[in-house]
């Protein structure tokens, strides 16, 4: 098995991490599906405000195809579809009730098609679980990728592994969505340094080994590492939990519904992994907080999303993190030792003094923005190739979108914009400019 060392990146030493086994929550009064992170994805309801429905009973589907369907994590009735700026859907949310659940057809990967793989998926409701590279949607529904890659590594600051995500006895439904996939296309398997029983022996996949500090467990960075994009050919990438569920819905014809899910981070009083229903309350996920000034965020406190603690978990977070919203400043704090205090820099005498653990970092800027100094200290996070942050960056803030690509907007990743944000000394937000680069892309590419 080739492995990879990345050396690049940055492992932020955050506070508030979680531990032990996942504990099983009782089912919350609501679970919510929020359409607009489908990137790619018109949503089309296939319900309405006061409709019965069953687990797996498809609530909306895509536009362009109506194959492409989004399915209900739990039994119950749908009680609100909550709509924003020009009537887009922004959450439809259905009230927990009864153990009704829909049934379909057992597929047997070994001896399907790739069209009966492919329509499938669709139908039941995992097609989502895919997105593409470099413009990190969802495929379309016709789509075909130049290969698929399966990553089972997670490296994001205090976000949940394989460790805790797969079991010893998912193996066998890991292996059926693997073999589900080749199908479709060359399968590449990204699995962490050391051994999980779940991810042993598999076959139909190419198996790589990636260690390192953060991005290595970031799929679109081992996209840009084992099997770069083409042309205009697409590579697909997903989670090896997600696959897990592929598995148990071609064979079983059951759409599970479960989650696991990390609640983490300073703000959160007992910080725990919990088992509940996809699509949960974040305050359910969590439990108590400590203060009340805090921000809730949907995923990583790199490239989550910050909402209200009233939402719910989104479609593609395995974590919910909530910090302390509340900064305070210190006076000529520049001037002190500040041993409390962490910076990537060293700029503060802790730095040389040994690493002293998890430190309770908080959404604090200090500084205004101010113009983007070329010191080269962006290349130190940015682990894919080729790439020089600090051109590639100017040439988007100037919509040189030709410049953009020849220096990497296509092959730059999220979580490596983000990790150039965190360090940066002129309080830049290069994942916004990367959002709006990649924008201006598909903007002309369309």
């Amino acid at each position: 098995m080739p492995d990879h060392v990345v050396k690049k990146g940055l492992d932020i030493p955050i506070a508030g991490a979680a531990s032990g086994e996942p504990i099983t929550l009782d089912a919350p009064a609501t679970v919510a599906y929020s359409p607009i992170e489908f990137k790619g994805i018109v949503p089309r309801l296939s319900v309405r405000e006061g409709d019965a429905v069953q687990r797996g009973t498809p609530l909306f589907h895509a536009k362009a195809n109506h194959d492409m369907q989004f399915l209900s994590p739990v039994a119950g009735t749908v009680k609100e579809i909550r709509r924003g700026h020009r009537r887009v859907i922004t959450d439809l949310v259905v009230e927990v009730g009864g153990d009704e659940a829909v049934t379909y057809p057992s597929i047997d990967p070994a001896t399907a098609d790739a069209e009966t793989i492919r329509s499938a998926l669709q139908k039941r409701g995992q097609w989502a679980a895919f997105r593409t590279r470099p413009l990190d949607n969802i495929p379309k529904s016709d789509a075909q990728p130049q290969a698929i890659v399966v990553s089972a590594t997670e490296t994001g600051p205090l976000m949940p592994g394989a460790d805790v995500l797969l079991g010893a006895g998912d193996k066998e439904h890991l292996q059926a969505g693997l073999t589900a996939l080749s199908k479709l296309a060359k399968v590449y398997l990204a699995v962490p340094k050391g051994s999980h029983p779940a991810l042993q022996g598999l076959t139909g996949v190419e198996t790589h080994g990636f260690s390192g500090p953060h991005p290595a467990g970031d799929p679109s960075l081992q996209v840009n590492l084992l099997t770069p994009p083409k042309g205009t050919g697409q590579v697909w990438y997903c989670r090896a939990w997600d696959v897990v569920e592929m598995g148990k819905v071609l064979v079983t014809g059951q759409f599970s519904g479960e989650r696991v899910y990390a609640a983490v981070g300073a703000g959160v009083a007992q910080p725990r992994y919990v088992r509940t229903l996809m699509g949960a309350p974040l305050q359910h996920i969590v439990g108590a907080t400590k203060g009340e000034a805090l921000r809730w965020i949907r995923g990583s406190v790199l490239t989550g999303e910050s909402v209200g603690g009233d939402r719910w978990v989104s479609h593609f977070a395995r974590g919910v993190h909530v910090l302390p919203d509340e900064v305070e400043s210190d006076l000529f704090g520049w001037a002190l030792p500040m041993f409390g205090t962490w910076s990537f820099h060293k700029t503060f005498l802790k730095a040389f003094t040994g690493s002293g653990g998890a430190v309770d970092l908080r959404p604090g800027i200090f500084g205004g923005e101010r113009a983007m100094v070329p010191i080269g200290v962006y290349g130190k996070v940015v682990a894919t190739p080729d790439v020089l942050p600090e051109f590639l960056f100017k040439s988007i803030v100037a919509n040189d979108l030709e410049e953009a690509i020849q220096l990497g907007l296509l092959d730059i990743t999220a979580e490596e914009a983000a990790l150039c944000t965190y360090i940066c000394p002129s309080k830049i937000e290069f994942d916004e400019l990367l959002k709006k680069g990649l924008a201006l892309y598909e903007k002309e590419a369309s």
